[in-house]
């Protein structure tokens, strides 16, 4: 974010190198980690569709109000090493402007949900550190008190968590 202030006031804090320099590392920092998460949420939205690289980068600008903003020099490599873990595939679209497709694999599906279940009960919890209200969708999904994947109570049939295996009848049943 502070990358794309341009015009400093000589007298701002922001033109300070060393404020400048702490804080671009600082929000790389966090912003590494969030990537990654961020971009499969984008994958899973598009569906069975699939996503390509520049429609990914515009949904993710567009999402985010550009908050985070992912140049293709880092989303490439990004989605390598999504595709070489196994946690999305790619297919070359057959006609046209040759474009490859991103989906999300079965196995990265369960990464997402555990990832942004862990990711969401973080936030909530270091929320009142920074002032911060977190909503969370406890309508849509419930949160494994064990290992805090991210389950969707679409799927009625579920009575253990996929990721750690933890009973959750009871918290379904306090639910009404």
């Amino acid at each position: 974010m502070i990358k794309r202030v341009r015009e400093l006031d000589s007298k701002a804090l922001i033109a300070s190198r060393s404020f400048r320099d702490y804080v671009e590392k600082q929000e790389t920092e966090i912003n590494r980690g969030i990537s990654s998460l961020c971009i499969l949420s984008i994958i899973i939205q598009a569906g069975e569709d699939g996503s390509h690289g520049y429609q990914i980068l515009k949904d993710l600008s567009d999402q985010t109000n550009d908050m985070l903003v992912i140049v293709e020099g880092t989303l490439y490599p990004i989605l390598r090493k999504l595709e070489s873990d196994g946690i999305i595939e790619s297919k070359k679209e057959e006609t046209g402007r040759k474009r490859k497709f991103y989906y999300i694999t079965e196995y990265g599906e369960k990464i997402y949900y555990y990832l942004s279940g862990f990711f969401s009960k973080l936030t909530e919890a270091i929320a009142p550190l920074f002032d911060v209200k977190v909503n969370l969708k406890q309508d849509k999904y419930l949160y494994c008190p064990m290992c805090a994947n991210k389950i969707d109570l679409s799927n009625e049939e579920l009575r253990f968590c996929d990721v750690c295996g933890h009973n959750i009848e009871k918290e379904l049943n306090t639910r009404g």
